[in-house]
């Protein structure tokens, strides 16, 4: 395997393990020891990694950094049994906006690599797409119901929308599942297929 075989193969199994680190927690007290932006400081690697493969990749870096930012500002201040969350209503929809454009637009470039290494009649690029839509749509569906919950005074209306963000987390992390599946799929077939005509046409 060529040296830039093994880092386009070393970028997707990163992707993957960055989905990992950014939906799947474990804490210790208010603490999560799985932080989240160490999934996108993973993730801002693959940019790099896979940046000769996708030339628009880069234009996610930025995005990228500021999601990194904030989830590690937040990480700092659980430290102290806080939460930034739902302290600066706009700051908090902005950088929502922003992560689920990332989202979208990363796992787009991760289909279109697909189609550039999947064994020919493969259907990959199809799934991640799939997964994708699926990913996102769950992730502001809960983040929604979420905010509505904590803004509405207890009644029906308020004891319905918990379990519906809860019914949203868990589709949400089953996607995300399937979403490192795909990855890992996409690198086996980076692995062993031969690259198709590239594709640089920014969120096929």
């Amino acid at each position: 395997m060529s040296p830039e075989r093994k880092y386009l193969v070393g970028g997707l199994s990163s992707a993957a393990w960055g989905y990992f680190f950014l939906n799947f927690d474990i804490n210790l007290g208010t603490v999560s020891i799985l932080p989240r932006f160490a999934g996108f400081l993973i993730l801002l690697a693959t940019i790099d990694a896979l940046s000769v493969e996708r030339r628009d990749l880069p234009l996610l870096r930025p995005l990228c950094i500021l999601l990194a930012a904030w989830a590690g500002i937040n990480w700092l201040f659980s430290w102290r049994g806080a939460d930034l969350d739902g302290l600066f209503p706009p700051l908090d929809l902005i950088i929502a906006a922003a992560g689920l454009y990332f989202h979208f637009q990363f796992l787009t470039d991760m289909a279109v690599l697909a189609e550039r290494y999947q064994p020919e009649g493969g259907n990959l690029d199809q799934k991640l797409r799939r997964r994708r839509t699926v990913y996102v749509v769950a992730c502001t569906a809960g983040a929604l119901l979420t905010d509505l919950r904590s803004g509405l005074p207890a009644g029906l209306v308020r004891d319905w929308a918990g379990p519906a963000a809860l019914v949203c987390a868990l589709a949400g992390m089953a996607a995300a599942l399937a979403v490192m599946f795909g990855l890992f799929a996409l690198r086996q077939c980076a692995m062993h297929g031969e690259p198709g005509e590239k594709d640089e046409t920014y969120g096929n």
